[in-house]
């Protein structure tokens, strides 16, 4: 799935040659926001968001199903995660709260407390797919060293699916039985 992403946007470079400076780097983001989708249809559609300074800004509207994280240019390290469009209060509520101040563990926390409340909406499930690589990337797709995909499962339990609670190559359980729960797997 990655390398078909991975050729995907290599058919994409002569044309964003020829775009503007300014057009090329919003074109070069998106490419790489949406390289996590394992389908030129879905990267096609998806929406684009991207944090500037301390504001969220879209890059692209979407008609698709998943909402693409672009990478943070200040950082030498790359990520990119898309979400489906249904887990966007989920992530919404923790992009207020990291607005506010909140770590990452009190945004969990308080996301957590807010499903259970019935004042965050949760789906049933949902899918995440994401792309790493290390301090230093360079910007070559082959130095991205991690991908992975998590479906969201609320209050799941790791008994219930057969799984393990402890990292593995595969799939295993994080957050057993709670409203965060999810199924990562890893290549």
């Amino acid at each position: 799935m990655f390398r078909r992403s991975l050729t995907a946007l290599t058919a994409l470079i002569p044309a964003l040659l020829i775009a503007a400076p300014a057009e090329l780097a919003a074109q070069d983001a998106i490419a790489l926001a949406v390289a996590p989708l394992p389908s030129a249809g879905e990267q096609a559609g998806a929406k684009v968001i991207r944090k500037q300074g301390s504001e969220w800004v879209t890059l692209r509207e979407g008609t698709g199903m998943f909402i693409c994280i672009a990478d943070d240019a200040s950082d030498d390290r790359f990520h990119s995660s898309c979400y489906h469009k249904s887990l966007e209060p989920y992530m919404a509520r923790g992009r207020e709260l990291a607005a506010g101040g909140a770590t990452g563990g009190e945004s969990v926390q308080t996301r957590i407390a807010e499903i259970e409340a019935g004042t965050l909406e949760m789906p049933s499930y949902a899918f995440l797919h994401s792309i790493f690589a290390a301090e230093g990337w360079s910007g070559d797709m082959e130095a991205v060293q991690a991908h992975f995909s998590v479906i969201y499962t609320p209050f799941a339990k790791a008994e219930d699916l057969g799984l393990p609670t402890e990292r593995t190559n595969g799939a295993w359980l994080m957050a057993s039985g709670m409203a965060n729960s999810h199924i990562m797997i890893t290549p």
